[in-house]
């Protein structure tokens, strides 16, 4: 399944939105440069699933696998602990705002 999903990062790749996050200073060692339409309907292609959305969040070094975690939790199963785990062990600003907009506890 995380294959799978690479390959659509792959797909949807923006090099130019992947070189401007490298400039501003990411700390992913892989960026697609995805804008989160696009991980939107990858999200919807693939329904909640906290398993998948857990395995992705542990991906620490592609920054689109962070971002589609946060779209991926079933809200009835996020605790206000978990966001905060989450928000804790967020790598960027963007990682936060996507915790706080997405996974409102």
């Amino acid at each position: 399944m995380l294959k799978d999903i690479k390959q659509k990062f792959f797909a949807y790749r923006n090099g130019i939105v992947a070189d401007v996050l490298r400039r501003a200073g990411y700390p992913h060692s892989v960026i697609f440069g995805l804008q989160l339409p696009q991980i939107s309907e990858i999200a919807r292609g693939l329904g909640p699933s906290e398993e998948l959305a857990d395995a992705l969040w542990a991906d620490l070094d592609v920054r689109e696998s962070r971002i589609l975690a946060c779209y991926l939790y079933p809200k009835e199963s996020v605790t206000k602990e978990k966001v905060e785990e989450m928000l804790a062990s967020a790598r960027t600003q963007e990682e936060k705002d996507m915790i706080r907009f997405k996974l409102k506890v």
